[in-house]
């Protein structure tokens, strides 16, 4: 996803308006001291480029009451992931809404709906909004904070997230990405977020189980991975000779160009069309067929990324094995074979991908 020309400003995304809201809601993102806020001129030109990301037959026109259009925007939050487009068209048809809180409501699902359309600048720029327009809304911070770690944005990422921590502690995945974050900002230190990581760990969360991360030195994990690579080589009787890298974590620059943080892999092809292949919303298949490694093309280049696949692993066992589903994905990758990966590995588990506060701590 390329920003938008003009998409880097830093001035306040809303206008405040003269009038405080006295509307409280089901308790989604309803303040009842928001104050009231206008869309700025650059945000309500961009609301209108987002509409085209919506076809025809996703648009229906209905009217609730503010309650209900509080409740209406509740729901699509959490079933975003599923209907993104759906999700978008409802926050676009409230950014009018005359009732303070429930414009702030849309755009936070503009915000993630946006998100998992990997619109990740313009989701940046509807969760600012909503923050600017709301400085109580714990849905807004971790909108905004997951768009930025997104956008590779890391130290901006933290501070939004220790803004979200001061008004609400115990929202699990709000630690956890704080704790991927600090590791970006100190890679080479492997305890680097371990005190956030283990803060989520100790928390309950109905959105999954979060580990603290087994710790590899650099020479063991290329070891280990160099093991399994020998190992797939003696079952499939083949060998490419190709190396297999180990990296801390993707170049940060990809990362601003769209590539995701938390891969796990990279496959670099001998042409110039060569690139990454696994992504954090597609799982990939693919197993070893007999001989497969002899066929892989000259000059692929494989790079296994150090810290994301150890972010998933909360022991030694986890992570070797974690270690060779992603040799198996890589390979498989490289020969689009799309069999079937018989390695289960470490739950594929991100916490930008989990909902806001609110809906389940």
């Amino acid at each position: 996803m390329c920003p938008m020309p003009g998409d880097d400003d830093v001035t306040a995304s809303v206008v405040p308006g003269p009038r405080p809201s006295h509307h409280s809601g089901p308790g989604y993102v309803a303040n009842p001291k928001a104050p009231d806020f206008e869309l700025d001129e650059p945000l309500r030109g961009a609301a209108a480029r987002w509409l085209n990301l919506v076809p025809a037959e996703h648009r229906h026109e209905s009217r609730e009451s503010a309650q209900d259009a509080l409740a209406t925007l509740r729901e699509h939050t959490r079933s975003c992931p599923d209907h993104p487009v759906g999700a978008l068209w409802v926050a676009h048809r409230h950014l009018r809404d005359p009732v303070p809180a429930v414009r702030i409501a849309a755009l936070v699902l503009a915000s993630e709906a946006l998100w998992w359309l990997g619109r990740f600048e313009d989701a940046r720029r509807a969760a600012q909004a909503a923050a600017d327009a709301d400085r109580a809304s714990a849905q807004a911070r971790w909108r905004l904070a997951v768009a930025l770690y997104r956008l590779g944005r890391f130290q901006e990422a933290g501070e939004r997230l220790d803004d979200l921590l001061k008004l609400t502690d115990r929202f699990a995945p709000g630690w956890a990405l704080r704790g991927q974050v600090k590791v970006w900002l100190d890679a080479g230190n492997p305890k680097a977020g371990r005190a956030d990581f283990a803060a989520a760990a100790a928390l309950p969360s109905g959105s999954g189980t979060w580990v603290v991360p087994y710790r590899m030195t650099g020479a063991e994990f290329q070891a280990t991975v160099d093991a399994q690579i020998r190992a797939h080589d003696a079952e499939t009787g083949g060998s490419s000779g190709e190396p297999v890298d180990v990296a801390l974590l993707p170049d940060k620059a990809r990362v601003e160009r769209g590539v995701d943080p938390d891969r796990r892999w990279h496959l670099e092809g001998p042409s110039a069309g060569g690139g990454d292949s696994d992504s954090q919303f597609g799982a990939l298949g693919g197993d070893f067929a007999a001989g497969a490694r002899s066929r892989v093309s000259f000059g692929n280049r494989f790079v296994l990324y150090q810290r994301n696949i150890e972010n998933l692993c909360q022991d030694r066992a986890g992570l070797r094995e974690e270690i060779s589903k992603s040799v198996a994905e890589l390979f498989d990758a490289a020969l689009e074979s799309r069999a079937a990966i018989a390695i289960k590995g470490a739950p594929e588990q991100h916490a930008e991908g989990a909902n806001g506060p609110g809906d389940e701590d």
